[in-house]
């Protein structure tokens, strides 16, 4: 009997290992799901758009005297409260060709966590860089938050601007057209978000910046390329798509005078001065090539505007076979070299050029 009773110790006593190796296998397994789980698998997580944010869009006509867009913005789906969620719709109706409207979303981090954003899902596609969508004939400008990781409280911005693609006045009645795009969160508990890659924009841009550049391939050393996603957007320069006339572009960039460049891939290809007078007027420079005669030109047709003293207040021209310029106030305010510079000079401080070799710049004393 007592054998029997030994036998019955033993296999409850083995069985209670057996328990206890379960118990703590159990507890080392749900530790590792606490430690290194994803944000989604806690109860504290919480990443959505603030959706009291319903008016931070901006409209503009795409005329002048033109009928504004309008927009609106909605947001959907269950974040940590009624005043966070993580889906966002973003509608628009156009009235003409040439309207836009700029929407600001701002995320923010409620969890108790630092979280990661690893991507902006925009109609169902996963975004990790600055890029365009297209919708019927409305352009979606896609711009990546400005930040990726969010410590716990923290929020950052992103922005989405839509046009329509025709930006030339209509004649006659245009009937407008709607779209709506929808945009989504997608984060994870961590601190590595994605670092938002720069599309490689192909365009034109202006700037009035004392930023110096230079074309692609220019020839000296000294002068350096540069790609668009070195410079700020709205900073550095403006782009034509968003300020399609040249009484936009002067008011934004606050000059009667600037550099136009055209842009592809990213890097710069040509660069000209633009000015003012009755309509804009863009002289090439740099490498490519300018023709002195085709700048000269230019300045030729609008000889008797200079000397009438307009915008420039000019005091006469002159015309020689290695450049061609006029004079205001005492000095250059516009003029063309032989070898394929341009400038133009706004006041004795402060003007715009590009020299023979791509460089290109504008400059304040």
């Amino acid at each position: 009997m007592k054998l029997k009773s030994d036998r019955k110790n033993y296999v409850i006593m083995a069985l209670c290992a057996i328990l206890l190796v379960m118990s703590i296998g159990y507890a080392a397994f749900s530790s590792l799901l606490t430690i290194n789980g994803t944000a989604s698998l806690s109860d504290s997580f919480c990443v959505g758009f603030d959706n009291t944010k319903l008016n931070t869009y901006t409209p503009t006509a795409g005329i002048t005297n033109g009928t504004l867009p309008t927009g609106s913005m909605t947001y959907s789906g269950t974040a940590c409260s009624t005043k966070y969620q993580p889906n966002s719709s973003l509608s628009a109706t156009f009235k003409q060709p040439g309207d836009k409207i700029e929407y600001t979303l701002t995320i923010a981090n409620k969890s108790t966590f630092t979280v990661a954003i690893e991507s902006i899902l925009v109609e169902n596609q996963n975004v990790t860089s600055n890029t365009t969508i297209t919708k019927g004939n409305i352009k979606y400008i896609v711009e990546m938050p400005l930040s990726t990781t969010l410590a716990s409280n923290a929020e950052t911005t992103m922005k989405i601007t839509a046009m329509f693609q025709n930006d030339t006045a209509v004649t006659g009645q245009y009937s407008g057209e709607s779209q709506t795009i929808n945009v989504k969160i997608n984060a994870e508990q961590g601190d590595s978000g994605f670092t938002p890659t720069p599309a490689a924009f192909t365009g034109t841009i202006y700037r009035w910046s004392t930023t110096m550049l230079a074309n692609k391939g220019s020839s000296s050393a000294s002068y350096f390329p540069i790609t668009i996603a070195n410079l700020t957007k709205g900073t550095d320069y403006i782009i034509e798509a968003d300020y399609p006339t040249y009484s936009a572009r002067a008011t934004a960039l606050g000059k009667q005078y600037y550099i136009k460049q055209d842009i592809a891939n990213n890097e710069i290809i040509n660069s000209y001065v633009c000015f003012i007078s009755d309509e804009e007027h863009c002289m090439k420079g740099g490498d490519n090539g300018a023709s002195l005669a085709t700048n000269t030109q230019i300045i030729q047709d609008y000889q008797t505007y200079f000397d009438l003293g307009a915008y420039f207040n000019g005091t006469g021209c002159d015309f020689d076979s290695s450049y061609s310029r006029c004079f205001g106030g005492g000095f250059e305010r516009v003029g063309v070299g032989s070898s394929g510079g341009v400038y133009v000079y706004g006041s004795s401080s402060e003007g715009c050029i590009v020299d023979s070799t791509g460089y290109s710049g504008c400059f304040a004393s």
